[in-house]
């Protein structure tokens, strides 16, 4: 799934005494480039103009499924009208004001003005808006806007979305544990339960025929008998079956050590594939860690790598991220070849070693403060083409602050062990999510 396809209900406020011509310029422009940005529009033509006006403009826009709505600031107007939008919607909205250049002549729009009269009345009324200010054809005012639009989408998105726990969490590693309530209060996101005994014995009945198909192109498999090969196709294809019946959007696997003793084979390859084929899967029963990755996935149309961060180098200012074995294929490097294997501590099959692919990343997590609430993450990087550093999945990747004190941050803020890597920067629309379901941000 990926933030396209986002409904958004458009209104203009100008006030007659000014030049309504010249921002309904403006204004058809910025519909024009919301629409470049993949943004489903739904505009109101005429200019709302007073409170009275606001009821008709919304009849106009309704019944479309809205995930946002964008109010253009044309002209300068009284905060009436901009109150009377916020009571009948509860929609995230952002109030987009353009830059007006100096003539010697009158002050034709006046548009920021008209925003800091709105904004102020708005935070008088403890009512919650994003305000932005800027040229229609700034790159970096676009970005913004169209981020608030992504995040409000992601946010209703993710509503309803159910996660279900395979198992529980590794002893001692608290870092799994998460509040349920804060969870679905915050994002919506509700959590099921699944025995793992019930996988196993699903997996048991599974033919691994039926997904041969998905291990060709991994290389080193005649290094690995047919019974290994065959538990991780029938643990995927178990997986795989219960998310379905369950409809569950994503899943959060004890991976060991249950896997390990009771099933005899790794959970790796088929965590890897459930991610490669849009299912968000996370190890050692992360909730957290598998509703961040929906968000990741989400954003990014693309799976992402959860990994563990085992390396950081002060002089290079570089982060090394690892994992067993268990990242998406999609990921990997254009220049390797993914590898079959077995994990690298418990020496059981199948795992997938191949180092992930360069490319700019943004660096995320859910994670819950000393109080049990829900922060985020957001830090941004580079990853860099390195090879494989350790068996299993890695990536090197320069960051843009320096290392030494972010690491520090992340201890003393106490993250968990896990972060969520996803390729592109989305730091903006991450942290627009962050503030509109009231998460403390960490960066």
């Amino acid at each position: 799934m990926v933030a396209t396809g986002i409904n958004v209900g458009v209104i203009m406020l100008g006030r007659p005494q000014f030049d309504i011509t010249l921002a309904q310029k403006h204004y058809r422009a910025a519909l024009r480039i919301l629409e470049q940005q993949g943004i489903n529009i739904f505009a109101v033509e005429e200019p709302i103009t007073t409170p009275e006006e606001v009821e008709i403009a919304f009849t106009k826009i309704h019944g479309h499924n809205l995930q946002a709505i964008v109010v253009f600031q044309g002209t300068f107007c009284d905060a009436s009208i901009i109150l009377t939008l916020r009571e009948n919607t509860d929609l995230p909205m952002v109030i987009w004001a353009v830059k007006e250049q100096p003539t010697g002549e009158r002050l034709r729009l006046n548009s920021l003005c008209g925003l800091n009269l709105a904004a102020n009345a708005l935070v008088a009324g403890n009512k919650q808006f994003k305000a932005v200010y800027g040229d229609i054809d700034s790159p970096a005012t676009v970005r913004e806007v169209v981020a608030f639009l992504r995040a409000a989408a992601s946010m209703a998105w993710l509503k309803g979305k159910k996660i279900g726990v395979a198992g529980n969490r590794p002893a001692g590693f608290y870092a799994s544990n998460f509040n349920e309530v804060d969870l679905y209060a915050k994002l919506g996101i509700k959590v099921e339960y699944i025995p793992l005994n019930k996988v196993f014995a699903a997996a048991a009945s599974m033919n691994p025929d039926h997904a041969k198909e998905k291990i060709q192109g991994l290389d080193g498999l005649a290094g690995r008998s047919a019974g290994e090969i065959n538990k991780s196709l029938q643990a995927y294809l178990a997986l795989k079956e219960i998310i379905k019946e369950n409809r569950y959007d994503a899943v959060a696997v004890e991976c060991w050590p249950a896997f390990m003793t009771e099933f005899a084979g790794a959970a790796c390859y088929a965590v890897s594939q459930l991610n490669d084929d849009g299912i968000s899967a996370a190890c050692e029963a992360d909730v957290n860690g598998a509703a961040t990755i929906l968000i990741g996935q989400f954003l990014s149309g693309q799976p992402v790598f959860f990994a563990d961060l085992v390396i950081g180098d002060e002089e290079e200012d570089t982060l090394t991220f690892w994992h067993c074995g268990a990242a998406p294929r999609t990921l990997a490097a254009s220049n390797v070849v993914p590898v079959a294997g077995v994990h690298p501590n418990r020496k059981m099959a199948l795992s997938v070693n191949f180092p992930l692919k360069e490319g700019e990343v943004t660096i995320t997590r859910l994670s819950p403060g000393p109080d049990g609430r829900l922060r985020l993450l957001v830090v941004e990087g580079e990853g860099l083409e390195a090879g494989l550093l350790f068996q299993g999945n890695t990536l090197l990747v320069k960051m843009q602050q320096p290392v030494r004190q972010l690491i520090a941050k992340f201890l003393q803020k106490g993250l968990e062990h896990h972060y969520v890597i996803i390729y592109g920067n989305y730091s903006l629309e991450l942290k627009e999510l962050g503030k509109l379901v009231g998460l403390e941000i960490l960066e």
